[in-house]
């Protein structure tokens, strides 16, 4: 092997481990493409604040949250399904973070991962072993998340544990702290998505993609597609508990209610990513690159001054003309 051969293998390595194969490279351009048409023409109509360091840098701290929940759902429906109780896994793991700091904010932060692992795991059980519809199981399992959420605190918002702990003062400032450059929770997002995709490239990890494109054959191929799918809810669950962590950083506070739309705009950014909605094909980067051209959206329209109660449906255009366009490419 050549010295110019042996650099190229890490370069070859990386670049699999993140975008993946060739046609997601493609894709991936496609994306990039969008992505800088919405900046250009947003920082237009914007007067350029849409581009300022200042707003990007305030767009990716208010959507890492959003990163790491598309990334969570992001290993669900490569699967082949769908997680609607990531939303309540959030608000799950966002109140028994605040409630457990009578014990330290080690143990809160472990209990705020357990509760989220119990969720996916009853998710994966039911899903693989009890052989039921993903989307019934996960939206029986949101309602009820959210109402164990609600239990657990009385209906309300709590800012304090039983005992009077609150969040550390070190805590709070974590949501507005930079390093080289970036939000801390950004690198916590990144984190996130760089160990799933590490995951992702395993032998193991491999199957996912194999159970979400035919589940038969993988099956036929010695692929033991419960398993595979259980770890998949349950690690999708546990990523969407460390969203609700960042959650309570952020705010203050543990949210029964919280994360009502990250279901829904989980499933957004992955369909504009052009991740396969039927399973087996996709690439995490698309599913983050997505999450870029919501959050400039977003930003956008509230710019613009964009009524709120129209902002959704904005973005429902988007999803549907997306998704349509993949679907004519695809044919």
């Amino acid at each position: 092997m050549t010295p110019s051969s042996s650099l190229a293998e890490p370069r070859r390595f990386f670049t699999q481990l993140i975008v993946g194969s060739s046609s997601e490279q493609k894709n991936l351009l496609r994306l990039l493409a969008i992505l800088l048409a919405v900046a250009v023409i947003g920082a237009a109509i914007s007067g350029g604040v849409l581009l300022r360091p200042q707003n990007l840098s305030n767009i990716l701290q208010q959507n890492a949250v959003l990163l790491v929940v598309v990334t969570a759902q992001f290993l669900v429906i490569v699967t082949g399904g769908f997680d609607l109780s990531v939303g309540a896994a959030v608000a799950l793991a966002s109140v028994v973070f605040v409630s457990s700091l009578d014990h330290g904010v080690g143990l809160a932060i472990l209990a705020a991962l357990v509760s989220g692992l119990l969720l996916g795991l009853v998710n994966g059980v039911l899903v693989t072993f009890v052989r039921l519809p993903s989307f019934v199981v996960t939206l029986g399992t949101m309602q009820i998340g959210y109402s164990l959420a609600k239990v657990w605190t009385g209906g309300g918002t709590i800012d304090a544990a039983p005992g009077g702990a609150t969040i550390p003062r070190q805590l709070n400032s974590f949501y507005s702290t930079n390093l080289i450059g970036l939000p801390l929770p950004v690198w916590v997002a990144l984190m996130v998505l760089v160990l799933v995709a590490i995951y992702l490239r395993t032998s193991t990890g491999c199957f996912v993609f194999a159970v979400g494109g035919n589940s038969r054959a993988a099956r036929l191929a010695g692929i033991s597609t419960s398993r595979v799918r259980l770890v998949a809810y349950a690690t999708a669950s546990l990523a969407a508990s460390v969203a609700g962590l960042l959650f309570s950083l952020r705010v203050g506070y543990g949210d029964p209610q919280a994360g009502v739309m990250l279901p829904l705009d989980s499933i957004a950014a992955v369909s504009i990513g052009g991740v396969s909605l039927t399973g087996g094909r996709g690439s995490l980067i698309a599913g983050f690159m997505g999450v870029l051209i919501i959050a400039m959206l977003d930003n956008l329209m509230n710019l613009l001054g964009v009524n709120v109660t129209l902002q959704p449906v904005v973005k429902g255009v988007i999803v549907i003309l997306t998704v349509f366009a993949y679907g004519l490419r695809r044919d």
